[in-house]
């Protein structure tokens, strides 16, 4: 059997393309004024440890295992689109995440210059001691943090808003703003079809006011006007936790097919929620069977077998 792809993957990879990636940050930035192009955007390496030097020691630092980030540069910016691996999860340290990873980032262009001044030849003293010259000038890093989940993020959005700071202190505690975008409910302004396909689509599944029949077909609806690309109903299914069995499918991924399956997945999640509690962490155990779980719970069995999907996915 084929390995399915964490969601994670799967979102990294739909923003990996070039086209999507400049029209996310036109969006966001700009307004959808198409000021960065697709044809400028290189590729950055996005290596998730890094060393810092404290004293005289050197600290490994791994910068990012719960988060996928896609990096690449343009119009001499270096621009980080950054997801949370649970993406319909809130991270309430994500303002200090940020930090860590922009700071990674510079450390990692400083340590650029370091390699390409060994040694001191037409340096002054202070240049050398700096690892640069006076004229050096680094790429200034944007980051933007996507948040896939349905409630309204009620996190921090800047590093003073996790920090306990007396008052009269406050004036001279540095902050740092985290740029923050919720895929429900916001105003961004997309030309490319496929991000604009995706955004009305993660609206349409979370639409309280609808009931699933009125969800189905506004979403067959969508489709019999809409020519939608693979790769979104794949990034659908990723920030839904729906798992697409790539072995075992032959036609073309489908919006209602899709909708279809996340209808079952929330009736899954409607029933009650203390003994799929328990009976996720009887699962988590690795102790008891499928049969004993739906007999301590109450819970049918087909509900414990999808629980199980769902702790699979979750584990990769």
């Amino acid at each position: 059997m084929g390995k399915r792809l964490k969601p994670d993957a799967v979102l990294k990879e739909y923003w990996k393309n070039n086209e999507r990636f400049a029209d996310f940050f036109n969006a966001v930035l700009f307004g959808g004024r198409e000021v960065i192009h697709a044809s400028q955007l290189e590729e950055r390496d996005t290596e998730e440890s890094n060393v810092l030097e404290l004293g005289d020691k050197d600290e490994s630092i791994t910068a990012a295992r719960d988060l996928f980030r896609v990096l690449k540069t343009a119009i001499g910016v270096e621009f980080a689109l950054v997801g949370i691996e649970n993406q319909d999860k809130i991270h309430y340290g994500m303002p200090v995440r940020v930090l860590s990873l922009d700071a990674y980032a510079y450390d990692r262009q400083w340590k650029s210059l370091k390699e390409k001044y060994k040694n001191a030849e037409g340096m002054t003293e202070d240049e050398y001691l700096s690892h640069m010259r006076k004229e050096d000038k680094f790429l200034p890093v944007v980051t933007v943090v996507i948040y896939y989940g349905e409630k309204a993020w009620d996190g921090a959005k800047d590093l003073h808003g996790v920090l306990d700071i007396p008052d009269e202190i406050k004036p001279f505690v540095g902050n740092y703003p985290m740029h923050l975008v919720e895929v429900v409910n916001n105003t961004l302004q997309f030309r490319n079809a496929d991000n604009r396909d995706l955004f009305q689509l993660l609206n349409l599944v979370y639409n309280a006011s609808l009931d699933k029949k009125e969800r189905l077909k506004k979403a067959q609806e969508y489709e019999d006007s809409h020519t939608v690309d693979e790769d979104v109903v794949r990034a659908l299914a990723a920030t839904n936790n729906i798992r697409i069995d790539r072995t075992k499918r032959k036609e073309r991924l489908k919006v209602c097919t899709l909708f279809e399956e996340i209808a079952r997945d929330s009736r899954v999640e409607g029933k009650n929620e203390a003994s799929i509690e328990f009976a996720k962490r009887m699962l988590s155990g690795g102790k008891l069977s499928v049969e004993e779980i739906a007999e301590y719970t109450n819970l049918p069995k087909e509900t414990i077998l999808e629980l199980q999907n769902q702790e699979e996915l979750s584990q990769g």
